[in-house]
């Protein structure tokens, strides 16, 4: 009975847990209906059973326990089966399509072929393949959302043509209607080459009243609309395939009807399963990709498996593809499908393009190439790539980004940014830069606080933000791509709050169409950031849990929002005197402060930027020097943003960066000063090579010289002599050290440069901006 009882459970659990899919059968039984009769003829079954045991009461006729729990088994089994039919049934008949039903002998004839395996289960194919399939919605909303773009900026027809290839029951269809409407296409066109599933299709559509949508039951090569035919050619918008072009056995014709149906301005998205190849593929070459190499038993054991349902996954498919085309965004995964994390199914998905959008981007390109003043090309260990037609960053909307390889180990290196937030304080450095419209800067890229300060205050005709980590350019151009394209309080939430719930769908809907395929790719494995709080990422954000859980452990978090919503400097400061101090400077923080790996990890302080300050003065004494005139300086409530963002991991709407104002917000987004950005990955030295000569006028280096070994400065001296071969004259460098007096100061004078000024020198007592954090503040001119 406990067998019986257990199963039902079981059963009834799976029901109700399962989401609601289309039921196959017209009238369904209630579950309820169900129980009230199957319940009791089971307990009946049951006690028959038990009674025929007592029958027979002697040895030779009493049944075996094993005989016994095979009538329970089967009787529970029978009454779970019947229950659960309903949500079993799709599944089952999957499995049955799928693994054991002959398909009979079709020779050549594909249709034959296709139609044999699928008449069975074309009406369940949708819900049979919600797990097998992924990433088809995630196309789609790429493709929804790159047609928003294109159309708004009138690089694409209001009302494009659509061609849905291989596109089955409709799904596409219908799904696309939820990220762009059906209406708005001018045509939509289904074609597939099996009559069940065309059916299906048509179905659906007569249900939806869509009177725009024509279903064709032929072949993707050579398929013809009656009425309109061979008038397609180059007029397409948009052509989607998903795990389709790995079923079509002639490959190649289809993949040169596609290019030559699609308009200049058009655009491909495929989804698909894959397998790569033993060595990397020719359109890693010249296309963004991470994650697409394969491991050796993937590799065979997918293809293999997979060819036995005459699914196609030799890895030349794809790579012909992604060369008949340009690469906007490139996705590869892996499902999880049946066991998570055993099985991993590759699958990809792939936007690209036709070869002459570069030149329809172009006349309508916001952001002209410096092609005067930056170099296509250089020589050294990080350099851009060199592929001409082939750049990878040639097709996208915003051409923020400089192209790079990110398989250079000097990028390999960095698996995340290191500063979540900038921890300088731009007021004062446009105090001194003078900054005006001809101005052109080169400026450590960090989080992109202070450059976006920079363009929302003085619109300088350029602003070249420059980052060896890739990660700190993907998250500029995160904030770059939200200005652009998001509400004000969506990118609060993201920015400001550190928190989004809506994500993904933020990414996918409508930051996708202005951010390159790296910083897309990156984001997507990343979508977790903004799921708490963001400024706790990173490695700064290591700094900022140990400090909230050093509040937590000294009971000081009322003291600590007293001190941040405080209405004066006086009472700010006294909160800090009595009670925050005390608790900084205890002999535990003291012994975390010494530690060189601290150091690094937490606050970002390398060992030569350290032993430049512990000449001057122990650790201790930097930190006391830093913090303790910071609550006499400015409020935190008003005005320190800096701090306040330290102790709640979070800004307030007036306590935050310019550029996360409503008025900052909506200038950057609407005045244009968002296209002087040009975003380099790579060194600082690599980024000065590939400039012309008087080519800058301001330079911004931060602390970047402070970690150079003193012993072994060669490539520091060669950035001071390229910053003085690309600095107009008049043209200045500014920086920020750990030392008063810095060791390389002595280089600006050896190589040319005059009026080495100490804008700030920071003494006990005394802050030299809002930040506090650095001893020294210098600025060197050419003349």
């Amino acid at each position: 009975m406990q067998f019986g009882f257990l199963f039902l459970s079981f059963s009834f659990t799976s029901k109700k847990g399962m989401k609601s899919v289309q039921q196959v059968k017209k009238y369904c039984i209630p579950i309820s209906v169900q129980l009230a009769v199957l319940l009791p003829l089971t307990l009946l079954t049951l006690y028959i059973v038990q009674s025929h045991i007592l029958m027979f009461p002697s040895s030779d006729h009493e049944p075996s326990s094993s005989l016994l729990l095979l009538y329970y088994f089967g009787i529970t089994a029978t009454v779970a089966c019947w229950i659960a039919w309903d949500s079993i049934q799709t599944p089952l008949q999957f499995a049955y399509s799928c693994f054991f039903k002959p398909l009979g002998q079709h020779g050549h004839d594909l249709q034959s072929r296709l139609e044999s395996f699928y008449q069975d289960q074309a009406k369940i194919y949708d819900d049979s393949r919600r797990s097998l399939l992924r990433g088809r919605k995630t196309m789609l909303k790429l493709c929804a959302a790159q047609l928003k773009e294109q159309i708004s900026t009138g690089l694409m027809a209001k009302n494009p043509i659509w061609i849905d290839l291989g596109g089955g029951t409709g799904w596409n269809i219908e799904t696309m209607n939820e990220s762009f409407p059906i209406e708005q296409f001018k045509q939509v066109i289904l074609v597939d080459l099996t009559p069940s599933l065309c059916e299906v299709a048509r179905e659906r559509f007569k249900k939806k009243g869509w009177n725009n949508v024509v279903v064709l039951c032929q072949d993707a090569s050579s398929f013809q609309v009656p009425g309109i035919e061979g008038l397609l050619e180059g007029r397409v918008g948009l052509v989607t395939v998903s795990y389709a072009l790995s079923m079509m056995e002639p490959y190649f014709p289809v993949v040169d009807r596609i290019h030559s149906l699609l308009s200049p301005e058009g655009i491909v998205g495929v989804v698909d399963f894959y397998v790569s190849s033993r060595s990397s593929a020719p359109a890693e070459k010249w296309s963004p990709q991470q994650n697409r190499q394969c491991n050796w038993f993937t590799r065979h054991f997918w293809q293999a498996w997979f060819e036995l349902d005459h699914i196609h996954l030799e890895p030349g498919r794809r790579d012909y593809l992604e060369h008949r085309f340009g690469t906007i965004k490139s996705l590869n995964r892996r499902n999880h499908f049946v066991i998570p994390y055993l099985v991993q199914m590759p699958y990809y998905i792939w936007l690209g393009c036709s070869s002459a959008r570069q030149q329809e981007l172009s006349s309508l390109m916001d952001i002209p190439d410096d092609t005067d003043s930056v170099a296509s090309s250089h020589h050294s260990s990080c350099s851009h790539y060199s592929l001409g037609s082939r750049a990878p960053f040639g097709y996208q909307n915003k051409r923020w980004r400089l192209d790079y390889d990110p398989n250079l180990p000097c990028h390999t290196q960095f698996r995340s940014y290191i500063y979540a937030f900038t921890w300088e304080d731009p007021r004062v450095d446009l105090e001194y830069l003078g900054l005006s419209r001809e101005d052109v800067m080169f400026v450590i890229t960090s989080a992109g606080d202070n450059a976006l300060e920079y363009a929302l205050k003085a619109q300088p005709k350029r602003i070249h933000c420059i980052d060896m980590n890739p990660c700190q350019n993907h998250l500029l151009e995160l904030k770059l791509a939200g200005i652009t394209a998001l509400e004000y309080a969506d990118f609060w939430r993201l920015f400001g709050e550190g928190q989004h719930t809506q994500f993904t769908a933020l990414l996918q809907e409508r930051l996708s169409p202005h951010l390159s395929s790296y910083a897309y790719q990156y984001w997507c494995q990343h979508q977790d950031r903004f799921s708490r709080k963001f400024y706790k990422t990173g490695y700064s954000g290591l700094a900022l849990s140990i400090l909230e859980w050093w509040i937590r452990m000294q009971g000081l978090r009322k003291e600590v929002n007293a001190m941040l919503q405080a209405s004066t400097i006086q009472e700010q400061d006294d909160i800090w005197k009595t009670y925050i101090r005390p608790a900084i400077f205890s002999p535990m923080i003291q012994r975390i402060l010494h530690n060189p790996m601290f150091m690094w990890n937490a606050l970002g302080v390398p060992m030569n930027q350290m032993n430049m300050f512990l000449k001057e003065c122990t650790t201790q004494e930097y930190i006391e020097n830093t913090l303790d005139p910071i609550p006499s300086y400015s409020l935190f409530s008003r005005d320190q943003y800096f701090y306040h963002l330290c102790l709640q991991q979070r800004y307030s709407k007036t306590s935050c960066p310019s550029y996360l104002t409503k008025d900052g917000f909506e200038f950057l987004k609407t005045s244009g000063a968002l296209n002087s950005f040009r975003l380099h990955t790579e060194s600082i030295l690599n980024a000065l090579q590939s400039m012309a000569d008087n080519y800058l006028t301001r330079l911004v280096v931060m602390d970047h010289m402070d970690w150079f070994d003193p012993n072994a400065c060669q490539e520091l001296e060669d950035e001071i002599q390229a910053m003085y071969r690309v600095l107009q004259s008049g043209g200045q460098v500014y920086w920020r050290s750990a030392g008063t007096a810095p060791w390389y100061n002595a280089l600006f004078l050896k190589h040319g440069f005059i009026s080495i000024e100490p804008l700030g020198i920071r003494r006990p007592g005394q802050a030299i901006d809002r930040v506090n954090m650095y001893a020294s503040f210098y600025r060197a001119t050419k003349p």
